[in-house]
């Protein structure tokens, strides 16, 4: 990955093409990185390979808000200013929904966003970020559905400036497979 000389503008080798406006998504990993990670992106413009010329296939994405956050991130990894060691069980995907949260055992709820999700957990973007260690309660309502998915988590990390990091807290298996199939569901929208 490289920055294409302009702000939040991504230049990516694929032989994948994809159309101006066009929303893709990005997995990246490398050395130093410990799991793969998802970036969500929109299509600037996109270019095939000229072999004689010593082209490679590919073209320029922009990333806005917590994306580009993430390749910033991404930056600090590759180019050694940051050391990871933990690594997720779960594969984060990118996405872009509404939802309300609560603390556990209030009613009160604020509107806030979830900007990737996975099985483990998801990010918060609140403007009301809870503490770590707190328990939440995110509901998320699936597309084509009405009744929300209530989701017990716990705050993990609060590292992240736009929200927090969520850890969900399944009770049993058929709490997995209705998380599994909203994530499904969000995805594919």
């Amino acid at each position: 990955m490289s920055s294409a000389g302009e702000p939040n503008a991504l230049q990516v080798f694929t032989t994948d093409a994809f159309e101006p406006g066009e929303e893709v998504l990005i997995e990246t990993y490398f050395p130093g990185l410990p799991g793969k990670m998802m970036i969500r992106a929109i299509g600037k413009e996109w270019h095939a390979a000229r072999p004689r010329l010593r082209v490679r296939a590919g073209g320029v994405l922009r990333c806005t808000g917590t994306e580009w956050r993430k390749l910033e991130f991404l930056q600090q990894v590759g180019s050694g200013d940051l050391q990871l060691t933990a690594r997720r069980r779960h594969v984060r995907l990118p996405v872009m929904v509404e939802v309300h949260w609560r603390r556990q055992g209030n009613t009160e709820s604020f509107i806030a966003a979830l900007s990737e999700i996975s099985e483990g957990g998801a990010l918060l973007l609140t403007e009301q970020p809870p503490a770590v260690g707190e328990e939440v309660i995110v509901e998320i309502v699936p597309p084509g559905s009405e009744r929300a998915l209530e989701v017990l988590a716990t705050v993990r990390n609060t590292n992240n400036p736009d929200g927090v990091g969520l850890e969900f807290q399944a009770r049993d298996m058929g709490g997995v497979h209705r998380l599994r199939e909203v994530i499904r569901r969000l995805v594919e929208q």
